[in-house]
């Protein structure tokens, strides 16, 4: 039986993030509740996140609504993606390598790492985008400075680029200051826009569009493609939690720290908009007409930089270990330099923003039988994952040719499926389901599956 790959030396420079690919020693799993807290909360207040909630608004939705639709979404959609975030406590390896136990070691390689791949560089430049819009916007609105945005967004792309270089390391140091400082810079601007709205503004935006009905298309629709997002993260899920040392510090830490993160984004995002009229998805929008002092200007740079350094160092972080999966002699520093160059680019184009329900609908099509089809095997074998087969292409998870032939099926024919599915029945959900049904038939009817004597891995040191 092959080696595991040998890790960098500990007495290595961290210029990079340690261990890449290969498991996280136990030795080196000391990290707690609370910097997944800290991740998870900054991973959630983010751009995207802002823009999504003002979205949600001016298409019809109240704050109570699209808070909740918000929260509730993330909710459910985490819970298959704390299922395989237990793989970097027990295992210490990134998810790219776990699905090599459920889709074959070249069908993580050429399947669900180039689709993860895919994810990071579009949220790259969903997230480069809404914050490019904000930049834009004070230049607008403060100075009288018109500068096109593509050009904001290529300049902000490469600025963030760097940082995602030095891994989870530096990543930690990032999030423990970025959150509290985000906190607090909301807290004011939130004040600044009841000064600046009079008394009477905070009930106002409560009972925003009082008459409306409640649409259950409208919700449904943005419940799945919330859900669909966070689907795409199932695939490294445990990218970040390989450092730490207990499920119970996995647990507490990414659920208070998603929770959290989506309650303060979403409220702020949604109370913005609506303070401004409604009139524009942009929160920031809203701030820089309401001829804000030096400060407030300060403090709306701020976040922005804040929001985009953080939850872009984590998408071009696992963007960078999907194609280090996918094409193993690239190395970690050049993939990830390769993923911002891409992400960068495609921040120029507007339609990033613009067709996001359509993207993420789409998207969604995709990871849904992922999602499913790893929840059952997750079921059957996550506890006997046998961790020395996954770096072998003759071990146990070569299946046929290094494909699980059946589960890599799923995808392709879920996401032609998935177009058949009206949006108001939540595709992504439904596909999760149907599928997961499928490959727990084809487990059921395969004794061979059932049979083999996995191997209980033995941690590596």
């Amino acid at each position: 039986m092959a080696a595991l790959p040998e890790p960098i030396s500990v007495s290595q420079p961290r210029i990079c993030e340690q261990y890449g690919l290969q498991p996280v020693p136990h030795r080196h799993q000391v990290g707690g509740a609370w910097p997944l807290f800290n991740i998870y909360s900054n991973l959630f207040i983010n751009p995207g996140t802002l823009i999504t909630s003002g979205m949600m608004v001016t298409g019809g939705l109240s704050f109570i609504s699209t808070v909740a639709i918000q929260v509730v979404s993330v909710l459910i959609g985490m819970i298959p993606f704390l299922l395989f975030s237990q793989a970097g406590v027990r295992y210490g390896i990134p998810g790219q390598v776990l699905c090599r136990a459920v889709f074959g070691v070249r069908g993580a390689r050429w399947i669900t790492s180039l689709l993860r791949l895919l994810c990071s560089i579009y949220w790259f430049a969903f997230q480069t985008a809404a914050g490019s819009l904000a930049i834009e916007a004070i230049l607008r609105n403060c100075f009288q400075l018109h500068v096109p945005l593509w050009l904001i967004s290529l300049v902000f792309a490469f600025f963030q680029g760097g940082v995602a270089i030095v891994g989870y390391h530096y990543l930690k140091w990032l999030s423990v200051f970025s959150f509290p400082a985000k906190l607090l810079l909301f807290i004011t601007l939130i004040l600044f826009l009841l000064n600046a709205g009079g008394s009477d503004a905070a009930p106002e935006v409560v009972i925003f569009r009082e008459g409306l009905h409640w649409s259950w298309a409208l919700a449904a629709l943005w419940f799945n493609t919330i859900v669909s997002t966070s689907f795409t993260c199932v695939t490294d899920a445990s990218d970040f939690t390989r450092y730490t040392r207990s499920e119970r510090s996995l647990l507490i830490g990414t659920i208070s720290g998603s929770l959290v993160g989506t309650l303060v984004a979403a409220s702020f995002g949604a109370y913005a908009v609506i303070a401004g009229g409604a009139a524009n998805i942009n929160p920031f929008e809203t701030i820089t007409q309401l001829q804000p002092n030096v400060l407030i200007i300060f403090m709306v740079a701020l976040v922005i930089f804040l929001d985009n350094w953080t939850i872009n160092v984590i998408n071009l972080y696992t963007g960078g270990l999907s194609l280090c999966n996918a094409f193993e002699k690239i190395g970690r520093f050049r993939a990830t330099i390769v993923v911002t160059l891409l992400a960068g680019l495609l921040s120029c184009f507007p339609e990033v923003i613009s067709g996001y329900v359509h993207h993420m609908g789409a998207i969604g099509t995709l990871f849904a039988p992922i999602t499913g089809t790893m929840l059952v095997w997750y079921c059957y074998q996550f506890k006997s994952l046998d961790v020395s087969s996954l770096y072998e292409n003759d071990g146990t998870y070569w299946y046929y040719q290094g494909f699980n032939v059946f589960a890599c099926l799923l995808v392709p024919l879920a996401f032609f499926a998935g177009f058949l599915i009206p949006e108001f029945c939540m595709p992504a959900v439904l596909l999760l389901f149907f599928t997961a049904f499928l490959y727990w038939l084809f487990i059921r009817l395969q004794p061979g599956i059932k049979t083999i004597k996995w191997k209980r891995s033995v941690p590596v040191d």
